[in-house]
């Protein structure tokens, strides 16, 4: 018998380190290749680690919940010599597209007023930016630094500032193994920057504590959400609303969508149709479908749709679905139904992640009328799909009317879009919602 290794994969091209979430396999037990192994979570996503050879699982190197880096060895199996002598391919994990760069460390800049919540699931809106720093030696503010929420944690715990740690990581990310370093030599509390004067006791939130607050822990999950949205909040944002008249489109789905549960297993959705409107408008409206860079404005080629799914109160997810212009609804339909299904089970994997040039967010069937949608960072807008309610409507004959409307709403970054794009862009996709009907074809 020989033995072979298995060591923490590289899992996205900014992902230095990863935190053992459970075993799935415990020593002693027998493994076949491609048998689930251990869950893995990063600062992105969650993901199982497949066994790359079959064998006996010898020992466990990483206890649950600790957090290490790229390369670590995290068990050792024995196995049959002519497979640990054959070269060990690379770990089959759902990383097959590099994620994107995490921004570098940035200094402090004067902050811009906190945004009110909008109080809606899915929008993840973060609370407000830290306070300036007025001196004229600038300093980098502990949310800047890049680290997992694992590593943050543990700062946290031992009074450290991640900020005065020289990180080792990839791309100057400060890991786990900094952080212990600067335990081990003594530590030191959290220091103020500079030109500020020291605290004489330890942070505390802005609000009276009152009788019977508990802290709750944040996840990764949340952790990034909210880093995610403080980063994306800081580009100027600016909002439109159109109403969208759906009676002719929920006319038609009840029409067709009997057929297609029959033929699909599944319910048609209005989301399919919103989808397939949001991507013939940004053919139409292509600046939509684009980034901003200090170099200038990045037209995207592709059309990749991120579709936000709410994951009660664990948080959200944006998966993204590829070549959505290529789609018919049917396929879209597919598509919507796969992302959603797979992030409730926690099956999501980077390259579903990763990608999107333009997001739709379906609040609708949580009861929400209008939305105020934070736009993700490196797009340029995001449209939310209100509740579809029944309505008196004045018609243009001046009959009263009884019609399905829905409030269509579109967050945008003001350095892409002016109001007049993103009205067009609306307009684009009220005019074929409103004209669906049998001459649009499901499939």
């Amino acid at each position: 018998m020989a033995t072979f290794e298995l060591k923490m994969p590289k899992l996205g091209e900014s992902v230095t380190e990863g935190t053992i979430g459970k075993w799935l396999k415990q020593p002693g037990e027998k493994v076949e290749k491609y048998d689930l192994l251990v869950e893995v979570q990063t600062d992105k996503v969650n993901t199982e680690i497949p066994s790359e050879v079959s064998g006996t699982l010898k020992e466990v190197k990483v206890k649950e919940g600790e957090t290490v880096p790229v390369g670590t060895l995290l068990a050792v199996f024995e196995t049959d010599a002519a497979l640990a002598g054959a070269p060990a391919p690379a770990p089959e994990v759902a990383a097959t597209k590099p994620a994107a760069p995490a921004p570098a460390p940035r200094q402090a800049e004067p902050a811009r007023p906190a945004a009110p919540a909008a109080g809606r699931p899915g929008d993840g809106r973060a609370g407000a930016a830290a306070p300036a720093a007025r001196a004229a030696a600038m300093t980098i503010e502990p949310s800047d630094v890049r680290a997992t929420p694992a590593v943050r944690k543990l700062a946290s715990e031992h009074g450290i500032d991640l900020g005065a740690i020289q990180g080792t990581g990839l791309g100057g990310r400060v890991s786990r193994k900094d952080v212990e370093d600067t335990i081990a030599r003594g530590g030191a509390p959290a220091a103020a920057p500079a030109a500020r004067p020291a605290p004489s006791a330890p942070a505390r939130p802005s609000f009276a504590p009152i009788a019977g607050d508990h802290p709750v822990a944040l996840t990764q999950m949340r952790r990034a959400i909210a880093e995610n949205m403080t980063r994306a909040w800081s580009a100027p944002h600016a909002h439109a609303v159109m109403e969208i008249d759906m009676t002719g489109l929920m006319r038609y789905r009840d029409q067709v969508r009997g057929e297609f549960a029959a033929r699909e297993g599944f319910d048609l959705s209005p989301a399919a149709f919103i989808v397939k409107a949001a991507v013939l408008a940004l053919r139409a409206v292509p600046l939509v479908n684009a980034s901003w860079s200090d170099q200038g404005i990045v037209l995207h080629g592709d059309v990749n749709v991120g579709y936000a799914v709410a994951l009660g109160g664990e948080g959200l997810v944006v998966p993204v679905i590829k070549n959505a212009d290529a789609r018919s609804i049917a396929e879209l339909m597919r598509a919507i139904r796969d992302v959603v299904d797979r992030a409730k089970a926690k099956k999501l994997t980077f390259d579903d992640l990763s990608g999107g040039t333009f997001t739709v967010n379906n609040t609708g069937p949580l009861g929400t009328v209008v939305s105020s949608p934070i736009v993700p960072p490196g797009q340029a807008a995001i449209v939310s799909s209100e509740k579809i309610s029944k309505r008196l409507v004045v018609m243009d004959d001046d009959s009263i009317a009884i019609r399905q409307i829905m409030e269509l709403v579109i967050g945008f970054d003001h350095r892409v879009i002016d109001g007049a794009t993103a009205a067009k862009f609306l307009q684009t996709m009220r005019d074929w919602l409103q004209a669906v009907g049998p001459a649009v074809p499901v499939y």
